[in-house]
């Protein structure tokens, strides 16, 4: 098989052209990675606080 001396010096560039374009931007209204992780800790401490309906009676805590 005969190669081109320069055949790796011109795919290089080419595959990065590739790779810059295949990642599609995120959607309007799709939150960071930032704004993910408050929301997940926000999640957590609800979760933390929340009372299990097994231990209400008649809107009361046992």
């Amino acid at each position: 098989m005969i190669r081109h001396p320069g055949g790796a010096w011109l795919t290089l560039p080419f595959l990065l052209l590739i790779g810059a374009c295949s990642s599609d931007p995120a959607p309007p209204g799709t939150p960071t990675s930032d704004e993910e992780r408050q929301l997940n800790e926000a999640a957590e401490m609800l979760e933390a606080n929340s009372v299990a309906l097994d231990n209400l009676e008649n809107g009361n805590l046992n």
